[in-house]
């Protein structure tokens, strides 16, 4: 199993390198497969609780605003307004389609928000000014740095339970641990950013921003749980080996993110 999981994180991290050294179109197209991915993992687990979303809708709606930030309007005003839209539309097919009732519209909205508009987030922070690939690649190592921390800090130091009724393996140890690694890698990848690559975010930047991942992400982390704890399931899906879906692979960095890319828009930008 653990050879597996390796394997698996092996591929997908080479895939995220490649996407990102080719990016445009490449990247988009990429982020849009994942969304739409997360989305039917998303729809498939609330379904597990008898409820019927219009998830066809849902991979409509996104894929059309896809395209419209990628060729239009590449900024977060965009995906907001989408976020409303959707609201509007969803709501408006209770009258259209009797069967679909208010909570069904719902989670119908929630699936284009959660994940399908957060990983667009993915295309803003890349295409964020002349460092906003550096950013995106500080993003996920912060973030992995966290879920790898916290997981072997808890394994070995772990005592006090952080929320038992979501996530009974997460302690308190384990998450401080986490905030740590995060703190610890982020500073690590920026001194190699600004030796290296000259990008000149500054160290209290990259300290902060890490910060901001190391508890984001285990936000992120234990959102995820609590839906499948309310959907009775284990795994999003199985499309990644080892790890189980998309959702369960990048629930952390739904979270993180669209956090970094507001900081980078208050502080940075």
């Amino acid at each position: 199993m653990l050879i597996l999981r390796i394997a698996s994180a092996a591929i997908g991290i080479a895939y995220l390198i490649l996407a990102f050294y080719v990016g445009g179109w490449f990247l988009d197209l990429s982020v849009l497969v994942i969304s739409l991915i997360g989305m039917h993992e998303f729809y498939t687990a609330v379904r597990h609780r008898g409820y019927n979303p219009l998830s066809w809708v849902g991979y409509l709606f996104i894929s059309l605003l896809f395209w419209f930030i990628t060729l239009y309007s590449n900024d977060s005003h965009t995906i907001l307004l989408g976020a409303l839209l959707a609201a509007f539309f969803c709501l408006f097919l209770t009258v259209v389609f009797p069967r679909l009732n208010f909570l069904d519209a719902c989670l119908t909205v929630f699936g284009c928000i959660y994940p399908g508009m957060a990983f667009m987030y993915l295309i803003l922070l890349y295409d964020a000014d002349t460092y906003g690939k550096y950013l995106l690649i500080f993003t996920l190592f912060a973030t992995w740095a966290t879920d790898t921390f916290a997981y072997f800090t808890g394994l070995a130091l772990g005592k006090n339970k952080l929320c038992p009724r979501i996530s009974p393996k997460k302690t308190v140890e384990g998450s401080i641990g986490g905030i740590l690694g995060s703190l610890i890698i982020g500073i690590l990848v920026g001194m190699v950013f600004t030796h290296f690559y000259k990008v000149e975010i500054g160290y209290l930047h990259y300290a902060i921003i890490s910060l901001l991942c190391g508890i984001t992400s285990q936000m992120g982390d234990l959102s995820a749980s609590s839906i499948k704890r309310f959907c009775n399931i284990k795994d999003f899906g199985r499309i990644m080996p080892g790890h189980g879906g998309i959702l369960d692979r990048f629930d952390s960095i739904i979270f993180t993110v669209p956090i970094v890319y507001l900081y980078y828009l208050l502080f940075l930008n």
